[in-house]
């Protein structure tokens, strides 16, 4: 298990450093897409805020599991991103969401190999405030 983790951080690691790096310096060339996908996907890319923050996110997560630096936040981060890449796929162009699955399943497996990370949050108890 721990030598596919280790795998499977680095391809992820990888993969998120080079896409997002490639959409921050404009070389990755446009995804074309079914109608309604391509107009929400138009939308999307005239706000030029959220493209950016969504490739700054990749790069910075991307870093994190390369570098084996704040792993476990990197993954809670990324969550919303991955769940809405494959919600994108699945109801606007659905054709594609083979590679949104696939990063679904890597950051699944990396979320479970780092479960014991996430205990401490996930206890149902009362914590009182240290005043």
């Amino acid at each position: 298990m721990k030598k596919a983790m280790v795998i499977v951080r680095i391809i992820f690691g990888v993969m998120l450093l080079g896409i997002g790096s490639f959409n921050l310096i404009g070389v990755m060339p446009p995804m074309q897409y079914p109608e309604p996908a391509h107009s929400f996907m138009n939308a999307l890319l005239e706000t030029k805020y959220l493209m950016f923050t969504i490739s700054m996110l990749k790069v910075s997560v991307g870093l994190s599991l390369l570098t084996r630096r704040f792993i476990p936040l990197a993954l809670v981060v990324f969550v919303p991103v991955t769940v809405n890449m494959i919600l994108f796929h699945a109801f606007l162009d659905f054709k594609g969401i083979a590679p949104a699955l696939f990063v679904g399943l890597l950051h699944l497996f990396l979320l479970y190999g780092y479960r014991d990370a996430y205990k401490p949050m996930l206890k149902a108890e009362r914590l009182r405030a240290n005043t």
